[in-house]
């Protein structure tokens, strides 16, 4: 694994660590949405949705095991969270097996533009929606 892989991986191990935790707090009924929901300071002064908006629902779904719920609210959290799943099965597998048998499945720039399209797609669908 060279620099950039390494670091992808560790930052992947940390979401991953996170995610769990998020459900590990939600499932003990310790952290709810409502404890998280903050005002969106992008739509109290434009009066439009944020890229961001439905990021936090969408995280605490995912952790709840909701996969469609969240594709819902946002659909850049379960792509994000997909691709680094794939990212760090395959590099564990790799990484185990000594990287014989396995070619690592290394972050390639088109995955951040995949994210930003998805990002903006539905940032655009959901201001058309709000005035539909």
């Amino acid at each position: 694994m060279n620099g950039t892989d390494k670091i992808f991986y560790i930052i992947g191990l940390v979401l991953f660590g996170g995610l769990i935790l998020t459900a590990i707090l939600q499932a003990a009924d310790i952290l709810t949405l409502t404890d998280l929901d903050m005002p969106c300071s992008f739509r109290s002064v434009t009066g439009l949705y944020c890229p961001g908006c439905g990021g936090t629902h969408a995280v605490c779904s995912l952790a709840k095991g909701h996969i469609l719920q969240s594709f819902r609210e946002h659909p850049f959290v379960p792509y994000t969270a997909l691709c680094f799943l794939i990212y760090l099965v395959w590099n564990t597998i790799a990484t185990i097996e000594g990287g014989r048998k396995f070619r690592f499945f290394h972050f390639h720039t088109a995955y951040v533009y995949i994210g930003i399209a998805i990002l903006l797609i539905q940032w655009i669908v959901k201001n058309i929606m709000l005035f539909s």
